[in-house]
């Protein structure tokens, strides 16, 4: 596909959600948005959903400011749900279908969700049934909306719902709405405690990053988007569907990721931007209809989410035919750095290219004073992009800025001479699965409440296609027994898939400081070491 010119991406700049939406709609019309299984939409019906559902929403007594939970996989709706919610000016929040009763709780009730929309059986699970115990401990979850067959009493379903925002006045849409400032989202995250955080991020952050994303790819109308990363993730909701938004793409929608089927929306859709996570990619080029596919549509895209080792980019790049760029970024900040379009092959495998547009990205030691090009240092951020502060944790807020405004990342990087950032690694112990990240302390206070196992320490070990996996190392309990498949499935009840440790490991003992404390680092090169050999 040819290189296509840049484009004025710069009006979305200063807008809300809502009114990037308005604007799609009334130039855009006739022109499809998703492409979802043998379903095809247009901006125009798109924009019509939205606004009814924002009607229903306003009808009910949700306004600005109100937390809005979204627990749904893959779907147009899922987006309808979203804009509908950001178009009133309500919080939304994300919540995985791979989550259970433990992680649900706490982020419903953390957030004080008023509104709530979910599907009613998913991939084996009730969650009709979860959230009918959870909604007797939230007073304030005022409203469950049901995406399926089920509908039980204390719930609406979601098309009837949708329906009747058709007969509600537009005069509801005329006042109260949000601005640029106002918060679009809360996503959830964790530090070193393992405590989820609430990311609070603006209209104006998401919007200004999808810009100059779109700015660095030269996205334009012509393309077409192939979406893969489950829409609970930031990098789905938030990070693609707002740059697919600024250049007015096509976007082709999967349920859920399989390699085969995303392989045929590739040919079929002739895709030319291709978002991911390596371990999708990776699937993707092991695939046996890889080599039979014709994928001559692509041209552009990123990989982010996790590292991004360079055989697997160089691969995209050359088998794929896809001009890849590396990105960082986190919950706090979007995609912050990537590679330019035009970067050479070397560049893109090996660095996370520069700093966005408008964005200033700074290195500095552990005084936070800054160092030199060639050393290696925490990554320091500030600029439009960055979140407006973590829900109810004023203190741990303010810990993570300097006097300046920069944000501090918990990651280490190096600047190249040529200005392009590499990654080094990360301060914090967060484990990246397939683009999911993993929070040790998370895993090790589940494990604990088993009550056989005396000390847990959870690490990331590489693994070829996941880029990392989840490893429990375990000291049981004196003179208790617990084998691996016992603590797999005691995971696997309480803890998202992708948390649940891939490998348990038995151990009389960890290393460990003079004062005690468990030294991971050294668990994690004495396991290590073996799998080089």
């Amino acid at each position: 596909m040819k290189t296509p010119i840049s484009q004025d991406y710069d009006r979305f700049l200063g807008m809300s959600f809502g009114q990037m939406l308005d604007t799609l709609a009334r130039e855009e019309l006739q022109k499809e948005i998703f492409v979802f299984k043998n379903r095809r939409i247009t901006y125009q019906a798109f924009h019509q959903e939205v606004r009814q559902m924002s009607k229903g929403l306003k009808s009910l007594g949700i306004k600005k400011g109100d937390r809005i939970a979204a627990l749904l996989p893959n779907s147009p709706e899922f987006f309808v749900c979203q804009q509908a919610s950001l178009y009133i000016g309500g919080v939304f929040i994300m919540l995985s279908t791979r989550y259970r009763e433990f992680e649900l709780t706490y982020m419903l009730k953390h957030s004080g969700a008023k509104c709530l929309f979910t599907i009613d059986r998913y991939m084996g699970t009730d969650f009709l049934q979860i959230i009918e115990k959870l909604k007797l401990e939230m007073p304030e979850l005022k409203h469950v909306l049901v995406l399926g067959d089920e509908t039980p009493p204390w719930t609406r379903g979601y098309k009837d719902f949708l329906d009747s925002g058709q007969h509600a006045s537009d005069d509801l849409l005329e006042k109260d709405l949000p601005g640029p400032e106002d918060i679009a989202s809360m996503l959830y995250t964790s530090g070193s405690t393992g405590t989820p955080k609430g990311v609070m991020m603006s209209h104006r952050a998401f919007i200004f990053d999808a810009v100059r994303v779109c700015e660095r790819l030269r996205i334009v109308p012509e393309d077409v988007f192939l979406m893969i990363v489950p829409c609970s993730h930031t990098l789905c909701a938030f990070v693609q569907f707002t740059d697919a938004l600024v250049g007015r793409v096509k976007i082709a929608l999967m349920e859920n990721f399989d390699a085969e089927e995303a392989l045929r929306l590739w040919e079929t859709e002739r895709v030319s931007v291709v978002h991911g996570v390596p371990a999708m990619f990776q699937m993707m080029l092991n695939h046996p209809d890889f080599v039979k596919r014709d994928l001559s549509s692509s041209r552009a895209g990123y990989m982010g989410g996790a590292f991004c080792p360079e055989d697997v980019v160089r691969d995209v790049i050359r088998k794929m035919h896809l001009q890849i760029s590396c990105t960082y970024g986190m919950s706090e900040n979007g995609c912050c750095t990537i590679n330019d379009f035009d970067d050479d092959e070397t560049s893109k495998c090996t660095t996370v290219g520069r700093p966005i547009r408008g964005c200033e990205i700074k290195l500095t030691d552990d005084q936070r004073k800054e160092v030199p090009a060639g050393v290696v240092g925490e990554i320091a951020i500030r600029g439009p992009n960055l979140f407006s502060g973590y829900y109810k944790q004023p203190e741990i807020t303010k810990a993570s800025y300097d006097e300046e405004g920069f944000f501090y990342s918990g990651d280490l990087g190096r600047y190249l001479a040529d200005g392009n950032l590499t990654i080094v690694g990360r301060k914090k112990e967060m484990i990246i699965r397939g683009g999911f990240n993993v929070y040790p302390v998370e895993v090790e206070e589940q494990l604990k409440e088993m009550g056989v196992i005396d000390n847990v320490a959870v690490i990331g070990l590489p693994d070829e296609v996941m880029g990392e996996k989840v490893v429990a190392c375990i000291i049981p309990t004196p003179g208790k027994n617990v084998t691996a498949e016992e603590v797999i499935a005691f995971c696997k009840r309480r803890l998202a898939n992708y948390k649940v440790p891939s490998e348990i490991l038995f151990m009389e003992k960890f290393p460990t400081t003079t004062i005690g404390k468990t030294q991971k680092f050294k668990l994690q090169e004495m396991l290590v070491q073996p799998q080089k050999k």
